[in-house]
């Protein structure tokens, strides 16, 4: 027998182990894989161009049970493995480490448990590795020490653990590094600065500790970096020097971050969300924050932050969502909020098509709500409870048809002077989508209208606790 009937032989015997090891839905798998036929008409397999040897593996989405056959790794022209979305178990056989021409490997969303080889994490020509959403557990990798041309590294929601070796840096092609829901502790490398190609950093919800390296603010192609849900501390930003940054997203919040946010998160331009909730922040909004032009989500709430609300965030005319809740901020909401979301001009005063929620509550904040919510055309939150507001409520709040949540309780809100029944209700029966009404703990002083059985049929709670109203809470059934 020649060589290449030899190889040819070996390539078949491997794929034939591999389908002996699992079932496939209706045995479509069995019933394709047939030695009456050239295993490059197999279904899923790709053959080179020059020769009959098998290239790349595709089964993805097909609900395949068993385990992943070490025969795999002796396709030594194998370039890409691609059996995610499936139901595979056991581990990862430590020779698809090893093959030469390897590329691309994808078992994301699988059941394979045990450690990742090392061998992955030593070659030199493999492009993309995606492990995430399985039950892979052990220390952390030793490497990436020999992966130049590593471009992809997703092991998200695994059990993994140990620490970010200072070697990922060696990784300077990584584009898209994950490691979202994984038990990884210890600091971030400051080697992270030498991945001069990182575009998504994610590494939500592990046990890290230690400050955020400044260096990854100096990446230009970084565009979103994900690192809540650990125990980062130290400064939000550096208070001094520039920041040469493309980031669209930076995401902190559930950490120990402590620190004033700096003036120069100016320098951060491109940035769309930005979330430092549940954090030790301290001192006030920086009176530029509305600086960051394309800034569509600020979240910030849960820190000692105090001061005012300041007036330029009615320059970001893409806010979509702001939220301020639980904080020590104080004073009138600002007027120029009438500004945001680029402010169409009508006869009736002015739309707010972008924003999407408002959530300033439970602060020490004063004065009446801003007639300008009621042009939020797309709002779906808003959030103004606890925060010491007085006068009354408006009584065109059905204009926000979209509206999903309604929060007013517990301010000085009173009834319309010489009116009798809450009229505010009325306007309310064109909120079709409202679920939460709580207007309760204000001296509204006045009784129910007739209406407020035409109250949507979607709500879930309405808290209407007196002083003021006779009824205490209405919970309609599901």
């Amino acid at each position: 027998m020649t060589k290449a009937a030899l190889s040819n032989e070996t390539d078949q015997e491997a794929l034939l182990a591999l389908q002996n090891l699992i079932t496939s839905p209706n045995n479509f798998l069995a019933n394709n894989w047939t030695k009456n036929t050239s295993f490059c008409s197999w279904f899923g397999i790709t053959c080179s161009l020059k020769r009959p040897r098998v290239v790349a593996l595709a089964l993805p989405n097909f609900q395949l049970q068993g385990t992943i056959s070490p025969p795999l790794a002796n396709l030594s022209f194998f370039r890409e493995p691609n059996l995610k979305n499936n139901l595979f178990h056991g581990g990862i056989p430590y020779g698809l480490g090893h093959l030469p021409r390897l590329r691309v490997i994808d078992i994301q969303n699988n059941q394979l448990k045990g450690n990742i080889p090392t061998s992955l994490f030593q070659h030199r020509r493999v492009q993309k590795i995606s492990l995430a959403f399985n039950e892979f557990s052990g220390e952390m990798w030793k490497g990436p020490r020999y992966v130049p041309e590593l471009k992809i590294l997703s092991l998200r929601n695994n059990s993994l653990k140990g620490i970010i070796p200072p070697s990922v840096g060696n990784a300077t092609k990584l584009m898209n590094f994950g490691l979202t829901g994984n038990r990884i502790s210890g600091n971030l490398p400051n080697k992270f600065g030498n991945m001069s190609q990182l575009a998504f950093l994610s590494l939500i919800d592990n046990q890290l500790t230690g400050s955020i390296p400044t260096a990854l603010f100096n990446i230009s192609s970084l565009v979103g970096m994900s690192v809540s849900l650990n125990s980062l501390s130290g400064p939000l930003l550096l208070d001094e020097g520039n920041i040469v940054s493309n980031l669209e997203v930076l995401s902190m919040s559930y950490n120990q971050i402590s620190g004033h946010i700096p003036s120069n998160i100016c320098q951060l331009t491109q940035l769309k969300i930005l979330s430092i909730s549940f954090n030790n922040v301290i001192g006030d909004i920086p009176r530029n924050i509305g600086c960051l032009s394309k800034l569509e989500e600020f979240y910030i709430g849960h820190n000692p932050i105090k001061g005012t609300i300041p007036a330029s965030l009615g320059n970001t005319f893409t806010l979509q969502n702001l939220y301020f809740a639980l904080n020590y901020l104080e004073g009138p909401i600002p007027p120029e909020l009438a500004k945001l979301s680029n402010l169409i001009p009508t006869t009736t005063g002015f739309h707010l098509p972008n924003l999407i929620s408002l959530v300033l509550g439970r602060n020490q904040l004063e004065g009446e709500i801003p007639l300008f919510i009621t042009n939020a055309s797309n709002l779906k939150i808003l959030d103004l409870a606890g925060i010491f507001l007085t006068g009354t409520i408006p009584t065109n709040l059905g204009n926000l048809h979209e509206l999903q949540r309604l929060l007013l309780n517990s301010n000085q809100l009173t009834n319309e002077p010489r009116e009798h029944e809450l009229r505010f209700f009325n306007s309310l029966v064109d909120c079709r989508m409202l679920r939460y009404l709580q207007v309760g703990s204000n001296p509204l002083n006045g009784v129910l209208p007739n209406s407020i059985g035409n109250v949507s049929s979607t709500i879930e709670i309405l808290y209407i606790h007196p002083p003021g109203i006779g009824e205490r809470s209405y919970y309609p059934s599901l």
